[in-house]
Order: C-alpha cells, then sequence, then structure tokens
C-alpha cells in the first residue's frame, strides 16, 4: 500500500490532472509515464530473491541505459484467427515535458526528500481496439553506481479499456568479499613447506538480489491519474485521448 505521503502528494496532483471523461472511440492518445523511487521504502520478503530478473528476447527500448537490445528477428507476431490483441511496436518520440500533466506530479515528487524521479516520458500514439504494444523495456540506473537498477518491461492494450501491464523489478548488485580466515605459521618437515591449506574462499561472482516486484495489470480510464506501487517505487500512468474517431481534436 502506498505511504501516507505518498496519497497526499498524489491525492493533490490528482486535482489538478484529473478532467473530463474522453469521447467514445478515441484512438490517438497522449501517454504519459513517470518512474520513481521511494527513498525510504523497504525490500520485500522475497522467496526467490536471487534468482535472476529475465529481460525481454524483444520489444522497443522505453528507459534503457544499458546495452540492452532485441534479438535479431524477434518482431511481433500477428495472428489473426485468435481474439487476443496484435502485437505492435509503437513509435516513442518523446513530448517535451514541460506539455505533460504530469509534470506537476514530477516537480512535486522532486522536491520531497523522500522520492526520487528516475525517469518521465510522454508520447502520441494510436491504440484502436485489439492493440497491444510490444515490451517496452526498463533497465535503468537508480543510483549514480549502477548498482541498483529497475529492471522489466510494460505493454500497453486496449480492449473496451486500455490497460497497462507492468512487470518491474528494484534490483540490487552484490558484490561478495573474500572470506578471509587467520593464517597460522607454517609448519615444517624436513625443511618443506606443508600445502597451505585453503584459507581463502573462492570468491562468488557479483549477482543481482530483486528488492522489490511490481507486477500488475491494471485498467486504466483515460484522463485519469493511474498510481501502480510497489514498497521501494512506484509508477505513475496518464492517457489522454487527443483525437475522435472523425478526426476532432481534444486537447481542452
Amino acid at each position: 500500500m502506498p505511504s501516507r505521503g505518498t496519497r497526499r502528494i498524489l491525492v493533490s496532483m490528482l486535482l489538478l490532472c484529473t478532467i473530463a471523461m474522453p469521447a467514445s472511440g478515441a484512438e490517438l492518445y497522449r501517454v504519459e509515464l513517470l518512474l520513481f523511487e521511494r527513498l525510504l521504502g523497504e525490500p520485500e520478503q522475497l522467496p526467490d530473491r536471487h534468482d535472476p530478473v529475465s529481460l525481454p528476447e524483444r520489444g522497443v527500448p522505453l528507459w534503457v541505459d544499458s546495452q540492452w537490445a532485441p534479438e535479431p528477428g524477434s518482431a511481433a507476431g500477428v495472428d489473426a484467427e485468435s481474439d487476443a490483441p496484435v502485437e505492435r511496436t509503437p513509435e516513442i518520440v518523446a513530448l517535451p515535458l514541460e506539455e505533460l500533466r504530469l509534470n506537476n506530479i514530477a516537480r512535486a515528487l522532486e522536491n520531497d526528500s523522500g522520492y526520487r524521479v528516475l525517469a518521465f516520458t510522454g508520447w502520441q500514439n494510436p491504440f484502436p481496439d485489439g492493440y497491444r504494444t510490444v515490451p517496452l523495456v526498463v533497465d535503468i540506473a537508480a543510483d549514480e553506481a549502477g548498482k541498483q537498477r529497475i529492471q522489466g518491461s510494460l505493454q500497453i492494450e486496449r480492449r473496451r479499456y486500455l490497460h497497462v501491464r507492468a512487470s518491474l523489478n528494484d534490483t540490487r548488485l552484490n558484490e561478495p568479499a573474500l572470506d578471509v580466515a587467520p593464517i597460522p605459521r607454517f609448519p615444517v618437515v624436513s625443511e618443506l613447506i606443508l600445502p597451505l591449506p585453503r584459507y581463502l574462499a573462492p570468491e562468488s561472482p557479483a549477482f543481482r538480489e530483486t528488492l522489490t516486484r511490481l507486477t500488475e495489470n491494471r485498467r486504466m480510464r483515460s484522463e485519469e491519474v493511474h498510481y501502480l506501487d510497489a514498497p521501494t517505487f512506484g509508477l505513475v500512468v496518464y492517457f489522454h485521448p487527443i483525437a475522435t474517431e472523425d478526426g476532432d481534436e481534444d486537447e481542452g
């Protein structure tokens, strides 16, 4: 559940960002996504926290500062006989942040010592019925050293309503130190030094552990601010319809 501080900030910003419901049938939307860290959040007690996080093999980079790249020939498949949404690749061209409705929330979080904005992006994309984006990949550092990262993916889907499918992990790099024990004097037999006992344990390879997860499939009403919560980070989502089926603009 969100902390009291998170709820207070988000509720106040909701009053600024929530406006009338959109006209039915709208397909062209502005998408706004805001990812932030809760600096005082406590990690979860996960039974599989040491299992590695697997990034999607295909998709498009949303927030990526690593060497992730989609596998060659991994385009989305189309199944015309299935009722499942068809996966398509959106064109993510970032809009100026000052034009986005979530800009007020971003500034409020930046001014609060308990939070840190990690990524904030908005773009325009058509979302007709039966549409789902390929995975929008996230792999970004949450600290300057890059030891803590948010990794995973998002997908946006539209049937009767817009949905956001989030699978994000807050991971931390652990580098175990050498296990050093006191080394005794070497015993000598016939002027030969006996083999040195193995007092130095081999160094374990660096690994990532998962602090918290955000796994959710949320139905989204357009022109409402939605908050997806995890103990150490959160995601704010906003959709705004900018054109109706007859082409009339609705940017109010």
